[in-house]
């Protein structure tokens, strides 16, 4: 016999995969129609149809026809991000390597999207639009940790740094980004300790 609590958990798990099923289908929708037609040909009716969504449940996953292709926005920080990142314990930046990762491994195919990118260029200014978005996200999440704002600032430039390297490197695919990103943080810092160490010459 289920528990009141149990039969609520289970109601909730079904409702978030139903919302991320209907996310997906609209950002699949928007993808394919963009990439055949152009983003200036699509219309939002035109991927409600093919989602088979109402333009009011469009406008709660994605507030632009691009936004809904490319999936970048809206992916940043979600609740349940948020509440891992305020609970984490450990350093602010190691913090972040697991909600940047976990944030990214909810993303669309990042080859796919580049390469969306690359057939459509004027899709390149909203990319770079909703990066510095994105970004900006980030570092008022860290700010609720840090010390500073230039402390937040700093360490969301270092973990993005570092996301900026493992996604170069497809030998360790199977290992989870947030690992990844934390493991290359610690190189670099350890690189740049090193590196800023005096040189002593011999006598």
């Amino acid at each position: 016999m289920t528990t009141i609590h149990e039969d609520r958990a289970e109601e909730v798990g079904l409702r978030e995969r139903k919302k991320q099923q209907t996310r997906v289908a609209i950002h699949e929708a928007a993808f394919r129609l963009i990439d055949e037609q152009g983003l200036e040909a699509t219309t939002i009716e035109q991927i409600c149809q093919e989602a088979d969504v109402s333009s009011r449940t469009f406008f709660n996953y994605f507030p632009s026809k691009a936004a809904a292709a490319l999936e970048l926005p809206g992916l940043g920080i979600d609740d349940e991000l948020l509440a891992r990142f305020r609970t984490a314990e450990g350093s602010l930046v190691h913090a972040l390597c697991e909600a940047v990762g976990a944030s990214a491994d909810r993303r669309p195919d990042h080859a796919a999207v580049k390469s969306l990118v690359m057939r459509h260029p004027d899709l390149l200014a909203i990319v770079s639009k909703m990066l510095v978005e994105v970004r900006d996200q980030f570092v008022a999440l860290a700010a609720e940790r840090a010390d500073t704002s230039e402390q937040a600032e700093l360490a969301v430039t270092l973990v993005m740094a570092a996301m900026g390297r493992v996604t170069h490197d497809e030998n360790v695919l199977d290992v989870p980004l947030a690992i990844r990103l934390r493991e290359s943080v610690d190189r670099m810092v350890e690189v740049a300790g090193i590196q800023m160490r005096p040189i002593v010459e011999e006598s």
